[in-house]
């Protein structure tokens, strides 16, 4: 089955000490044969809209895929339409019921297509999501880093976690499932030697105190949850979250009927075939090419 996707992400992948996990999520969706990727929309969050445009376009290029639409989005909360917003909103109306869109970052972008285009929601497939905690995290080095997607624009999530459409949300708690260090890197090496200096230096970055090396796969999630959902627990629940809670990225799960339902998975089924998925995708995508570099 053929799965067409519009990612919207905040990617600053290459820009030196920020996030990975948005770059690590676009090399799995271009090495996914059941997945077209219709479009990348760009928002601020992992980093500023001039680093994360810029950032995405170089991505892009690097791996061979300029042809591939990308929209500039969102540079702050609360933001007017830009192209980002027309292209969702545009896209979504020409196939309806036929989208889902991968929401990796602050979500102004489908609340500002929703704005000029009231069945937005609506004609969508569904949206895929990570974002949000339910509490601490208890993880040491991890504990206090601040929530970024649902809280980068709450209006905009408030209006995403009520949409008319199946909502599917990964919070970052399911995500700690899929911690991502030196030894998960090392099978990167093999077939895409670029790629993997470039995430060994961020890796590095992570390095604090008496820890190791680590990150999480945090975006991968909601994309691997796209063709294989079945590797998750189908957890429906009902999130009463306020604009005020998500503005700390806080989900408030409510009782039955308290709020709007949908699908927040709490663990990964088969841990080791989730990786299996990964590693394949980002065997068969296209590997960085230092040639293509912009000048």
């Amino acid at each position: 089955m053929m799965h067409r996707v519009i990612c919207d992400c905040d990617n600053t992948t290459g820009v030196p000490g920020r996030p990975i996990d948005d770059g690590q999520t676009l090399l799995y969706l271009l090495g996914r044969p059941d997945i077209e990727l219709l479009g990348v929309t760009t928002t601020f969050g992992n980093g500023t809209i001039d680093q994360v445009h810029p950032a995405t376009k170089q991505f892009l290029r690097d791996h061979g895929r300029e042809e591939i639409p990308l929209y500039r989005g969102a540079g702050k909360r609360v933001q007017p339409p830009t192209e980002a917003a027309r292209f969702l909103a545009e896209t979504a109306a020409t196939h309806p019921g036929e989208i889902t869109l991968l929401a990796l970052g602050p979500v102004g972008n489908l609340y500002a297509a929703a704005q000029l285009d009231p069945g937005f929601f609506g004609n969508l497939k569904q949206i895929v999501c990570m974002g949000g905690y339910l509490h601490s995290l208890g993880v040491p080095g991890w504990d206090h880093v601040p929530e970024i997607n649902l809280s980068g624009d709450p209006e905009a999530a408030f209006a995403m976690i009520n949409a008319a459409c199946p909502f599917i949300l990964m919070n970052a708690h399911i995500c700690l499932q899929t911690p991502f260090g030196l030894e998960e890197l090392a099978p990167v090496e093999q077939h895409d030697p670029q790629t993997y200096q470039v995430w060994r230096n961020y890796l590095l970055t992570c390095q604090g105190p008496h820890l190791e090396p680590k990150d999480y796969l945090w975006d991968l999630l909601p994309a691997v949850y796209i063709s294989h959902p079945e590797l998750f627990d189908d957890a429906q629940v009902w999130v009463r979250s306020t604009v005020a809670d998500l503005e700390t990225g806080t989900i408030v799960v409510g009782d039955r009927g308290d709020g709007a339902r949908i699908t927040m998975p709490s663990r990964i089924l088969d841990v080791e075939r989730f990786y299996a998925i990964v590693y394949e995708a980002w065997a068969k995508a296209p590997a960085m090419d230092k040639s293509l570099r912009a000048q």
